[in-house]
């Protein structure tokens, strides 16, 4: 009977969350400083979606399932969202702009953050919060400690050629490494520049300083916000 009561506890915990705060109910979420707003949202909209009534249930009694699993790593991955958008908020006083979670015109993917500086430069900056093991390249390959993980940045290339073809303007884009980089280093994989989360607003400054501009900030931004809504929510940039 105890145990009965428990599981109906639990149950209606769950239905209430997914009911009130689980999909479609998105927030703006600011980084540090509030400036930077929905960064990591579409990553959290993916764990609400994961996390149905069953799935919190199961949960709740110590039932692992896939999908807890997957949603799990989307948490993870928006928390390292909102950690680089607060790195580079000190550069919105610099003149930057960024865009967070903007919608790509095909399929599912979104573009985390999309930066644009006061010369022109555009970056497509994507936060991969990922373990402790040590980043390589080897034979064209991107190894994650012994595993090939090449893959998973095949999406940001599709993401900086997506934007620089509706832009038209060459794209840069940049893996914020939240973990498995040190300070001070770079690896080169594919035309894609992986970094410490802490160095890329280095990093970008220092593109900036080498970029040859030709169509206007204020023009790029204006273009980038109409083609490119926001994916989760209302994300903008103040």
């Amino acid at each position: 009977m105890k145990g009965t009561a428990v599981l109906l506890v639990a149950g209606v915990a769950a239905y209430w969350w997914w009911r009130y705060r689980g999909p479609g109910r998105t927030s703006s979420i600011p980084g540090r400083g509030g400036r930077i707003t929905g960064a990591g949202a579409s990553a959290d909209a993916h764990a609400r979606e994961l996390r149905t009534p069953l799935v919190r249930l199961a949960t709740a009694v110590g039932i692992r399932t896939r999908a807890e699993a997957r949603a799990k790593r989307f948490k993870i991955g928006a928390v390292g969202e909102r950690y680089v958008a607060g790195l580079l908020e000190p550069m919105i006083g610099e003149g930057w702009v960024f865009l967070a979670d903007r919608r790509l015109p095909r399929g599912k993917a979104n573009v985390d953050l999309l930066g644009f500086s006061p010369r022109g430069l555009v970056v497509v900056v994507d936060p991969k919060k990922w373990g402790g093991s040590r980043l390589t390249v080897r034979n064209n390959r991107l190894m994650h400690g012994s595993k090939d993980v090449s893959a998973r940045l095949g999406g940001m290339d599709y993401e900086a050629r997506t934007v620089s073809s509706l832009l038209r303007v060459p794209v840069v884009p940049v893996a914020a490494m939240v973990g498995p980089m040190k300070p001070g280093t770079m690896l080169r994989f594919r035309g894609i520049r992986l970094v410490p989360a802490e160095d890329v607003p280095e990093l970008l400054r220092a593109l900036d300083r080498k970029h040859r501009p030709t169509i206007p900030a204020a023009q790029l931004i204006d273009a980038a916000r109409r083609l490119l809504p926001p994916k989760t929510g209302r994300k903008t940039v103040r």
